[in-house]
């Protein structure tokens, strides 16, 4: 709080008054650079797009999101102090993880009432789609094991990921 206060030229009571305590500021801090990552509307979900395409395209626009080097180093910074401070990766969590798998999951509830897809458990399975572009890439990433890749080999993963999660959830013919 002292060096917020130094940084923004104010009392540290100033940043307090406005604020009210470190986990709004904090809360306050992480959401607003997850917007900034993400856009003010967040990852956005096409409505009444075929799910093939829906999911290709929003996979590369995750995939674009989470490779950057500022999201890789506030998810690093998010994993650091998420012991001392709980509450900023419970913001963290709301203001991206979250809002995404809610909106991917409004979508497949749609293209399962469409019968396009047959997906029992909506947000368990946007959870998962997510969950699978985070795979080897995003670690070696993470772990500075490699550069980001270049748009190539993100279009070749989120096209994977994406065949692979519509061929789990096909209908299953009788």
């Amino acid at each position: 709080m002292d060096q917020i206060a130094a940084e923004a030229g104010v009392s540290k009571q100033t940043v307090y008054s406005h604020f009210g305590a470190k986990d709004v500021l904090f809360e306050e801090i992480v959401s607003c650079k997850c917007t900034e990552l993400m856009g003010e509307d967040g990852l956005q979900v096409g409505n009444g797009e075929e799910p093939a395409v829906m999911l290709y395209d929003t996979a590369k626009v995750f995939l674009h999101i989470v490779l950057t080097k500022e999201s890789i180093t506030l998810y690093r910074t998010i994993l650091s102090e998420c012991g001392r401070f709980p509450e900023l990766a419970q913001a963290f969590y709301r203001a991206g993880p979250k809002t995404a798998i809610q909106r991917l999951a409004t979508y497949l509830d749609q293209v399962n009432n469409q019968q396009l897809l047959e997906i029992p458990d909506s947000k368990a399975a946007a959870g998962m789609f997510f969950a699978m572009l985070r795979g080897d890439l995003f670690q070696q990433c993470l772990l500075e094991l490699r550069d980001m890749p270049d748009d190539a080999e993100i279009a070749r993963t989120a096209r994977w990921v994406a065949d692979a999660f519509i061929q789990a959830h096909l209908p299953k013919k009788c």
